[in-house]
């Protein structure tokens, strides 16, 4: 017997489908943040950033990290979210937004995208003092 396996990504596609119209939208982008962090890896960027993006991507998977989806249901992604924002805006600014859009398959503007996600998701992690605690855990603090 086949089984057929999902890649991570389809994953959280599926886990943000669910509980799409209960959650603010930002956390929707879970899933297209986390496809970019990989597509960035195989482009020519120093190993710095590859570290960073490494951290991003393995928290994603880490049981128990600061708000865990298995308690908080998808707002568990909150302090992902904010992580996925936080490495692809230091990018941003290294690289350029144009490393980032040229990696983007989706009609919505990146920019206004990390802008927005950045912003909501960064008020309640500092609303919640939990912005050192996230990146302490990944090692980028």
């Amino acid at each position: 017997m086949i089984r057929e396996y999902k890649g991570y990504y389809e994953f959280l596609k599926d886990e943000m489908d669910r509980f799409r119209g209960d959650f603010d939208n930002y956390i929707f982008y879970v899933p297209e943040f986390f496809k970019l962090l990989c597509d960035l890896l195989n482009e020519d960027i120093e190993k710095e950033d590859r570290n960073k993006i490494s951290c991003a991507l393995g928290y994603f998977v880490a049981p128990e990290d600061v708000i865990p989806e298995e308690i908080y249901g998808p707002a568990g992604y909150i302090d992902d979210i904010f992580l996925c924002c936080f490495v692809l805006n230091d990018l941003k600014d290294k690289y350029g937004i144009k490393l980032l859009k040229s990696l983007w398959n989706h009609d919505e503007d990146l920019e206004s995208i990390l802008n927005y996600s950045y912003k909501e998701s960064s008020k309640i992690i500092k609303e919640k003092n939990l912005e050192d605690e996230i990146l302490k855990y990944v090692g980028l603090k």
